[in-house]
């Protein structure tokens, strides 16, 4: 019993990467609102997140209401905490290289209304320096 629990833990862990093989993600630039999808989802159809718990996580709402998530590291920190909520339901343009096979995109840069966001090497973090080269 307990062979072909790990047998088939180990076939299932195969699909998985063999899903994801050669998506080697291509540079984008997407433009949509920055929003909770947890709540959305709890709004409109009635889904069981607990957003007050774990915290809101924003992904890109693009205009068709699909969503695209944001690859979790120090580039995107700020939009998925949409700047402590300050810049929940802006639109954003971002750009990036999107893995469509899961829906992520890995940010390099991004757009708000008023401000542009780069990597600066120099600071460690997303901001609106002129050394980005560093």
């Amino acid at each position: 019993m307990r062979k072909g629990l790990v047998l088939n833990l180990a076939i299932l862990m195969m699909i998985g990467a063999l899903a994801f093989a050669g998506d080697k993600g291509e540079q984008k630039t997407l433009k949509g609102t920055l929003s909770c999808m947890g709540c959305d989802l709890k709004m409109e159809s009635g889904a069981h997140s607990q957003c007050k718990v774990y915290g809101h996580k924003h992904a890109l709402k693009l205009k068709d209401g699909s969503y695209v998530s944001f690859m979790e590291n120090d580039h995107s920190e700020k939009l998925i905490n949409a700047a402590d909520g300050k810049w929940h339901g802006q639109q954003v343009e971002v750009t990036g290289k999107f893995f469509a096979k899961g829906n992520v995109i890995d940010v390099t840069d991004f757009k708000t209304s008023d401000k542009s966001f780069g990597w600066c090497a120099g600071h460690k973090g997303m901001d609106q320096c002129s050394s980005h080269g560093m």
